[in-house]
């Protein structure tokens, strides 16, 4: 990402209140979230997830590029009587270090952080992605074709760890989403 995406990433979050409710796709598969351990919610913006998977009784961190996005999750947070730890970085260089028992990714895609997803999990750590795909393209002008993997693209992404769901559809919020679930396959002792 350049230094100008960062700086309109600002511009937007500064101008926007962008916070929304959680996102219905979530809701519906909660079930696959663990609500204990250390969780990393991936370019979560003002951190509508992340507050919630705090609540639920994860030790949050959130990355983002924008700055202005984490301040207001931290105004939020704090207003929910939550504790988050934020990152404020470029994908581009990576994820944050540390071994994580979740990772949640949600209308964010990068192919080249996949390999990283699989190094940052923690022994047994899981993984959930809800993308739109190409399918989405169809009826739906964003999120840019460029951000949109292939229906069945995501599984293959995840290679080396256990996919435990994997489906697509016109799921809750009208969009073409693939909803993945995958597991590091190293147990804890």
């Amino acid at each position: 990402m350049t230094k100008s995406d960062k700086e309109k990433w600002d511009r937007k979050y500064a101008r926007e209140d962008l916070y929304q409710e959680v996102s219905r796709v979530v809701l519906a598969y909660q079930h696959w979230i663990p609500s204990e351990g250390k969780a990393l919610d991936v370019a979560g913006g003002t951190g509508r997830h992340a507050i919630w998977l705090a609540q639920r009784g994860l030790d949050v961190s959130l990355v983002d590029v924008s700055s202005e996005a984490l301040r207001r999750a931290a105004i939020r947070a704090f207003e929910a009587g939550v504790e988050l730890t934020t990152f404020c970085r470029d994908l581009d260089s990576g994820l944050p270090e540390g071994k994580w028992d979740f990772i949640f990714s949600n209308l964010f895609f990068d192919r080249r952080l996949f390999p990283c997803f699989g190094e940052a999990l923690a022994p047994g750590g899981r993984l959930m992605v809800i993308q739109p795909t190409q399918t989405n393209a169809t009826r739906h002008q964003k999120p840019p074709w460029k951000f949109l993997p292939s229906d069945n693209e995501l599984p293959e992404l995840a290679a080396g760890l256990d996919i435990l769901l994997y489906e697509t559809g016109w799921l809750q919020e009208g969009r073409f989403d693939a909803v993945l679930v995958a597991k590091s396959p190293f147990e804890v002792p």
